[in-house]
């Protein structure tokens, strides 16, 4: 009945006959936002479903009562929970009894494990055996050394996708990269698969084994605010009569709320809101889970129903969604200074360049989509100011490969480095251990990355903190340690930096295109871009070098600050030239000839203004003309389905229906009719004239549709 830590390489992983609880941060501009889950297994006792929820309430009281409380239950779990575990969760058979046995590096105990879902896969453990098996699903079949994937005849294209990843996540998180993947057919016979097995058999049709349960719910609906007692009698009377009164149904208005009490908001078997008011007691906040079981109770909501705790000023944007006048607090607690559409600071606050900067980095938020415009990953992890000793290995046939001191900081995007960075504390030796992924990386370079990475910890004495750090989402830390001055080349190949100098060997015309991306001359750093106009935007800075001379090009939308930044990288990516300021609009004829000519580019902010909301993306099936809509919460360009078509709600008033390749001739003629559909369904006050509905054709997409994704890669669709 403790709480015990899960190792970070079994993240995802979780045993049927326990509980768990997670905690999620997030660092959002200036201040920290958390989200607590308890998971309860299908087979977890009484016991532990009663400590996971009370060491849930403690750990929300120790981070000063400002999370989003959340509870999962298996096989159910919410959509932002799922969406923590891009590769899926595994369920394991057993629980505290037999958790973290199959762990040991040198013993493996064979296992099979089933991939089920279309878009949140599920990974469960199931008996070994043949039996197991069925046409319509993947399989994975866990050996120790070497791990099958075995996918049926009538498997849906992203289990077998997601399958993969999961298999290689084994190899690479739990076995260091030492194990290979093989890949089965249906129709294979190969013998050790299915000498493991026990013998080969009959194999269940897709039929047989089962309809995928997505959990997919229509939005479609009204939704209720219910005002909830608060004695000690909880929501229902002896007689199991529900107390709750109801106050009003959907659109809701924020002024229905009143922070002396406690509401639900019933959004039936899509889930539940319990919203706890400022005034309300502990004994309130403490009981506010259980009147929300009661509840469910006295409904007759399935048990599964998800819940959602959260606190009067903390509330999450899928709560606000919900009212049709939303209005933050100024300065509220826990929250951070928060900035109000339609509002403005008094002018006296502000003055000269000081506003300049405001405006300027209110512009990079809302310019890159969630995330700030310097693509890093904001994070807490920040150990020092940067100003320790670098060690820099690429990975060369899988060895460390050292990198001269003098281009520290310079990263090829096809290639992954090791970076050991150590600095003193108190008196004594610290060690961060970096391995860089570029994203255009081989999976070989990579698994040899994280491999090399352990080897140099064990050198250490096991000191350092491992960093795993993909192209484009490098944390604040890893940024500051170069100052300013990360450059990141298209290409890579085994020459690498024997002739750094020599541009041809990298680009055989002699032009490069940068674009440069940062918020502070700490966290700059110059992206190398395909040499053409569309890569090109307005609202920032780039730097064109050609065999005669260097540009730095500034839009109109650029401020004095990027100027500066791509003043201080020339020495780096163009060293030896004076370079040539240019503005858009008075570009030379000499410029636009290294770029193939004029052509199109964004010429203005992906949001006119800044969004009442985050966007939002989901994929949209039509079942028997009706729609579908399943939410992809913290989405990455990887979430778009090329076999559906997906609304990226921008939060504002532009509507994206993205239509992939491999989708039904029926939704792509009723493209327009989802997003007229979804709009209608979702329950923010927006009226459909007002909005406008861009229709997106997989692997068309314009910039201001790929600005809400980070790290967009163009070449991620190949041919098909």
């Amino acid at each position: 009945m403790q709480v015990v830590p899960v190792p970070t390489e079994f993240t995802g992983q979780f045993y049927q006959g326990d509980s768990y609880i997670i905690l999620k941060t997030r660092l959002v501009e200036t201040h920290l936002e958390w989200d607590i889950h308890f998971w309860l297994g299908s087979e977890t006792s009484q016991d532990e479903q009663g400590v996971a929820a009370y060491k849930t309430v403690e750990l929300d009281d120790s981070l000063g009562g400002a999370p989003v409380q959340y509870r999962e239950v298996q096989f159910h779990e919410s959509k932002r929970f799922m969406s923590y575990f891009k590769k899926g969760v595994k369920y394991l058979k057993g629980g505290v009894a037999s958790g973290f046995k199959h762990v040991t590096p040198e013993v493996y105990e064979p296992r099979l494990m089933q991939c089920k879902g279309k878009r949140n896969i599920r990974v469960q453990q199931v008996d070994l055996g043949c039996a197991s098996l069925n046409h319509g699903d993947v399989f994975i079949l866990d050996m120790g050394e070497t791990i099958y994937i075995w996918y049926g005849e009538q498997c849906g294209r992203m289990e077998k996708i997601k399958a993969i990843q999961v298999a290689n996540g084994i190899r690479d998180d739990e076995r260091a990269g030492r194990a290979d993947v093989v890949l089965l057919d249906g129709q294979t016979n190969d013998e050790p698969f299915f000498e493991a097995l026990g013998g080969r058999d009959d194999i269940q049709s897709a039929d047989e084994g089962g309809a995928d349960d997505e959990n997919i719910k229509d939005t479609k609906g009204q939704t209720a605010l219910y005002r909830l007692p608060l004695d000690a009698e909880g929501v229902s009377d002896a007689s199991g009569q529900l107390k709750a009164v109801k106050v009003s149904e959907g659109p809701l208005s924020q002024d229905m709320l009143d922070s002396q009490d406690c509401f639900i908001i019933d959004g039936g078997k899509s889930g539940i809101f319990v919203w706890i008011g400022k005034q309300s007691t502990k004994d309130e906040r403490l009981g506010a889970m259980n009147n929300a079981m009661k509840y469910l109770k006295g409904r007759g909501y399935p048990n599964w129903t998800p819940i959602t705790r959260c606190i009067d000023g903390g509330e999450p944007a899928l709560f606000k969604v919900h009212f049709a006048d939303w209005a933050e607090e100024e300065g509220q607690v826990g929250l951070g200074n928060v900035h109000v559409r339609g509002s403005i600071a008094p002018p006296e606050e502000y003055e000269g360049k000081e506003l300049q900067t405001i405006h300027s980095r209110r512009k990079r938020i809302f310019n890159w989509g969630p995330l700030a415009k310097h693509g890093g990953r904001a994070c807490g992890f920040m150990p020092d100011d940067g100003s320790g000793s670098l060690e820099v290995w690429r990975i060369e046939q899988f060895e460390m490969v050292p990198v001269d001191p003098s281009i520290h900081g310079w990263f090829f995007g096809g290639d992954s480095y090791i970076l050991k960075y150590s600095y003193m504390k108190d008196n004594r030796d610290f060690y961060i251990v970096y391995f860089w992924q570029g994203l255009k990386s081989s999976q070989d370079e990579k698994a040899a990355s994280a491999i090399l990475a352990v080897k140099l910890d064990d050198e250490v004495g096991g000191k350092a903190v491992q960093v795993r750090v993909v192209q484009g989402e490098e944390p604040d830390h890893f940024l500051t340690v170069f100052k300013g001055k990360m450059v990141v080349f298209m290409g890579g190949r085994a020459s690498g930096f024997r002739n750094v100098h020599d541009h041809d060997t990298y680009d055989v015309d002699g032009t490069r295109l940068f674009h440069i991306r940062g918020t502070s001359d700490v966290n700059t750093r110059a992206v190398q871009v395909p040499e053409l106009a569309s890569s090109l935007n307005s609202e920032d800075v780039f730097v064109l070098e050609t065999p005669n001379a260097t540009y730095i090009w500034r839009g109109k939308g650029a401020d004095d600050v990027e100027l500066d930044m791509a003043t201080d990288l020339i020495p780096m990516i163009s060293p030896d030239r004076e370079p040539q300021v240019v503005d858009e609009g008075l570009e030379p004829d000499e410029f636009w000839d290294a770029l193939g000519g004029p052509g199109e580019y964004p010429t203005q902010h992906v949001w006119a203004h800044p969004p009442a909301l985050p966007p939002r993306l989901f994929q949209c099936t039509l079942v028997r003309n009706r729609l579908r809509v399943e939410e992809i919460v913290d989405f990455v360009q990887e979430d778009l389905d090329g076999d559906d078509v997906m609304i990226l709600d921008s939060g504002s008033d532009e509507i994206y229906i993205w239509v992939g390749k491999g989708s039904l001739d029926e939704e792509k003629k009723a493209a327009y009719d989802l997003g007229m559909a979804y709009l209608k369904s979702e329950p923010s006050p927006r009226k459909a004239d007002t909005c406008v509905f861009f229709e997106i054709k997989q692997g068309s997409e314009p910039e201001t549709f790929t600005g809400y994704f980070e790290n967009w890669d163009a070449s991620m669709w190949g041919e098909d």
